[in-house]
């Protein structure tokens, strides 16, 4: 008869990496949430309200680098004191789709006072208007990165 080969990994070890690899995805899920509680505090303790236009949609977008899940990816900006702010909104996968969100598009956009890149888009108030980035001669963009997306 052969031998029974030892398994690499203790049953206490198996136990202990789950209950860790558990714990982590917990305090994921807790920081997740606190992270959009505050960024509601932020928005209810003062906001101004724009119309925010669409100037680019990237659905299906790989989340993080390598990992096989997606999300759709907006961007857009809106004007306030003669300058153009540039806003990133990640959205589940397919919800260009679902929404019917097109280039152009203008939504009202809730924007925090405190911080101009805590927002809330109402895509439920889609409105008819125009405006023209290029009327502007200040442009504020998130990130370097993001300036080369849209440039």
């Amino acid at each position: 008869m052969g031998k029974k080969k030892k398994s690499k990994y203790s049953f206490k070890q198996i136990v202990i990496y789950s209950v860790v690899f558990a714990g982590i995805i917990a305090i994921g899920i807790f920081v997740d949430k606190k992270k959009e509680e505050n960024k509601s505090k932020e928005i209810q303790n003062g906001n101004f309200k724009v119309y925010g236009m669409v100037e680019k949609l990237k659905p299906h977008s790989l989340k993080g680098k390598g990992l096989v899940s997606r999300k759709d990816v907006l961007y857009l900006y809106y004007e306030k004191n003669d300058t153009i702010f540039h806003l990133i909104e990640d959205l589940p996968d397919g919800q260009i789709e679902k929404l019917g969100i097109n280039l152009n598009d203008c939504f009202e956009i809730k924007v925090a006072e405190s911080d101009k890149n805590v927002f809330e888009i109402d895509f439920n108030k889609k409105m008819d208007t125009l405006i023209d980035k290029n009327d502007f001669e200040y442009q504020i963009y998130q990130t370097d990165i993001h300036k080369n997306i849209i440039e």
